[in-house]
């Protein structure tokens, strides 16, 4: 059977149809290749239209395609797992959506997404964040019975949340603001675990990648031995596209 869906990885600014590479999800391999519309591509591979499974590997193989395009073109990145029923359906997204994709393509000109995580090292979140208070009641309710202190672990706990969050905006002035007033956006996640600090996402001028480097290093440095930090990129802008490219297809289902 023919496979007639698009599997759909980015847009980018390009008016011919280009074959770039070949790309493998779920075990099926096809060709990478565009689709133009009033320049403007669909970066797609013909796939059949079910869900995809987000393993691993599959949103490895989806990563690696974005990349690879993103080495020569301004894209805006698509979610992993994004099937139009076909060709036209794929042109009529474009068409639909044809200003705000021109807009997207010219503001991320020569922009990349990076993103840095502080973690707080395990040997050294509680000398991190105890202050006076828990201390105290630490050493109340060292040894007891936990009926005898029920109480005071309660307190413990809450003087503990409330601590950590005080220790976390510290570092958030200390490494994220100053970074955020030199990228050109930037943003933060949520509903993180208690021992991360924040995780945080930068859209930045390549002109300014070394500089950017530089100050990540400069402000990260102090405090390398309680914290942990991740630093990567460059990547899509994930984080930053303000389309959300919703299509439904009346085939779909399940693999």
């Amino acid at each position: 059977m023919s496979m007639t869906g698009k599997y759909i990885y980015c847009f980018i600014a390009e008016n011919e149809k280009k074959i770039f590479c070949n790309s493998t999800l779920s075990s099926v391999t096809s060709a990478v290749y565009s689709i133009p519309y009033k320049g403007i591509s669909a970066i797609v591979s013909d796939t059949n239209i079910y869900e995809y499974d987000p393993s691993r590997k599959n949103v490895r193989s989806h990563q690696q395609i974005v990349s690879r395009i993103m080495e020569s073109y301004t894209i805006i990145p698509v979610a992993f797992g994004t099937v139009s029923n076909n060709k036209l359906e794929t042109e009529k997204y474009i068409a639909n959506n044809y200003d705000n994709l021109v807009k997207q393509l010219d503001y991320f000109k020569d922009k990349f997404e990076v993103g840095l995580r502080a973690t707080w090292n395990d040997d050294f979140f509680n000398e991190d964040i105890e202050n006076d208070d828990i201390k105290a009641l630490k050493a109340i309710v060292s040894g007891k019975d936990e009926n005898e202190v029920l109480i005071d672990k309660v307190q413990l706990g809450k003087f503990v949340e409330q601590a950590t969050l005080r220790k976390k905006e510290e570092y958030i002035a200390l490494i994220y603001e100053p970074l955020s007033k030199i990228a050109v956006e930037s943003n933060t996640k949520d509903d993180l675990p208690i021992k991360t600090v924040f995780n945080a996402n930068f859209l930045i001028n390549k002109t300014d990648s070394d500089s950017f480097d530089n100050m990540v290093e400069k402000l990260c440095k102090p405090y390398d031995k309680k914290l942990n930090f991740s630093y990567t990129g460059p990547w899509p802008p994930y984080n930053f596209v303000n389309i959300k490219l919703k299509i439904e297809s009346d085939n779909k289902k399940r693999k």
